[in-house]
């Protein structure tokens, strides 16, 4: 019982490197539990995947500025990266 506990703690660590370069949390965590010697460097050698990390973004609540394309918050009148005035979301 001790060792699957370990395994399951064990694998919460490639999948919050995995869920930070846009992967799926819950899959990298099962793969880290059962094979966390195989899934940690596998999730640290890995590319970010840019269309993930949007989506993350974007589940998250925020809005991309329509002028320099970077993610600031839902509310935000001003873009934070630019300057720019944003239009609120209809």
């Amino acid at each position: 019982m001790g060792i699957f506990l370990i395994a399951v703690l064990l694998g919460l660590i490639p999948a919050a490197i995995a869920k930070g370069k846009g992967r799926s949390f819950g899959a990298w965590w099962l793969y880290g539990a059962a094979l966390f010697i195989v899934a940690l460097p596998h999730s640290l050698l890995m590319r970010s995947s840019p269309s993930g990390i949007e989506r993350q973004h974007l589940a998250d609540g925020m809005k991309k500025c329509q002028h320099c394309a970077e993610f600031i918050k839902q509310d935000a009148n001003v873009c934070r990266y630019c300057g720019r005035d944003v239009k609120l979301a209809a």
